[in-house]
C-alpha cells in the first residue's frame, strides 16, 4: 500500500490538529503516524476494509467512493490539501465504509487509532478538536444532501463552481486571463468523478457546461472553468425560475 516514510516532527506540529499538545502528547502522536506516497488511481483502502485510523491529505486529492454489489460506484466525498478522513470510524473500531482511491499522486499523513484513543484519554481537549473537524465535514455532507434532494442539477453544477475557491493555478489564471468580475476556478478531478459526486449523469454535467457556456455565464478550456458573470450565477442558485438567463429587450 504506497511508499511508507516516518513522519517528521516539524510536519506534525504545522498540522492544526496538532497545534498546542505538549511534547510528550505530540510524541504518541510520531509514534503512531507515518507518511504514505500514492500513485494516481492507487487504493489506500477498500470498503469493509479493518480501520487502521485516519488520514490528512498534505499534497493531492482523495476520491472515497461506496459500490453495490453490481458493481455500481458512487463518489461520496472528494477530499482535499489539509482536510482529513476518517476520524469518525476511528471511535467505532469497525471497517471502512468507503474505499479511498488517489485522483492525483498523493502524500498523506496516517496516524492509527492506538496514537488518537491513547491521546483523547489523555487529553480530552484533543476529543474536542477531532469533533469539531468532524463537525465541519458533517455541515458539508448535510449541504450536499440538501443540493441532491432539492436543486435541479443547473443548480448543483453552478453551486459547485461558486463553491470552489480558486488554488494556485486559478489564482495564476485569473492573473493573466479574468477580467474584473470574473472569476476563475480549477476543476479538483475528472468530469465524470464530479458528475458521481454531484450525483447527476456524465452526460447530463456535459450539457449543463454546454448551456452555460452558449448563455455566456461560463467558458470551459479542459478543468479550468472562467464564471464570466457570478451574478446571474448566483441567481441560478437561488432560484430554479430564472434559467435560461436570456435578458429581456
Amino acid at each position: 500500500m504506497g511508499r511508507t516514510a516516518s513522519a517528521p516532527p516539524e510536519l506534525l506540529g504545522e498540522l492544526p490538529l496538532f497545534t498546542g499538545l505538549t511534547p510528550e502528547q505530540m510524541e504518541i502522536i510520531r509514534a503512531g503516524s507515518h507518511v504514505i506516497g500514492l500513485d494516481k488511481g492507487e487504493i489506500l483502502f477498500h470498503q469493509g476494509d479493518p480501520v487502521r485510523g485516519f488520514y490528512y491529505v498534505l499534497r493531492g486529492q482523495m476520491q472515497l467512493s461506496v459500490s453495490t454489489a453490481d458493481g455500481a460506484e458512487k463518489v461520496v466525498e472528494i477530499v482535499t490539501l489539509r482536510e482529513s478522513f476518517g476520524e469518525a470510524v476511528v471511535f467505532d473500531g469497525q471497517r471502512y465504509p468507503v474505499t479511498a482511491t488517489a485522483l492525483v499522486a498523493t502524500t498523506l499523513l496516517a496516524v492509527s487509532s492506538t496514537a488518537v484513543l491513547d491521546l483523547i484519554d489523555r487529553d480530552p481537549s484533543f476529543a474536542r478538536r477531532l469533533l469539531a473537524n468532524m463537525a465541519v465535514r458533517l455541515r458539508r455532507l448535510i449541504r450536499d444532501v440538501e443540493a441532491y434532494s432539492l436543486r435541479s442539477s443547473i443548480q448543483r453544477v453552478v453551486g459547485f463552481l461558486l463553491s470552489q475557491e480558486p488554488g494556485e493555478d486559478a489564482a495564476e489564471a485569473d492573473a493573466g486571463e479574468a477580467t474584473p468580475g470574473e472569476r476563475v476556478v480549477v476543476l479538483p478531478t475528472r468530469k465524470q468523478v464530479l458528475a458521481s459526486r454531484l450525483n447527476i449523469a456524465p452526460e447530463t454535467l456535459s450539457r449543463v457546461l454546454r448551456d452555460l457556456t452558449a448563455d455566456g455565464l461560463i467558458s470551459v478550456r479542459g478543468r479550468r472553468i472562467t464564471l464570466h458573470d457570478v451574478d446571474r450565477l448566483e441567481q441560478v442558485v437561488s432560484s430554479a425560475t430564472v434559467w435560461p438567463l436570456t435578458p429581456s429587450s
